[in-house]
């Protein structure tokens, strides 16, 4: 039973993980000063969000509220 459990929290660890990855290839837009920004997936781990509106702290301005997430488009740099 024990390994039971220590296999599903190994696997949601890797899940959270991994949409932490696939999240910091997106750009989001500081509504405040209107910037385009990405970090880096540590600092996505365990952040609110609704929808496509995540709750972050924009680097360029220091404002903190809901930005949107922009998804690259198939060959586009993403930095």
């Amino acid at each position: 039973m024990m390994i039971a459990a220590c296999a599903v929290l190994l696997i949601l660890a890797a899940l959270i993980v991994g949409q932490a990855r696939i999240l910091a290839r997106c750009r989001f837009w500081c509504k405040s000063c209107g910037a385009l920004f990405s970090l880096p997936w540590t600092k996505l781990l365990f952040r609110q969000h609704v929808n496509e509106e995540w709750r972050l702290t924009c680097p360029h301005c220091g404002s903190k509220g809901w930005c949107p997430a922009r998804r690259p488009r198939k060959g586009e740099d993403v930095r």
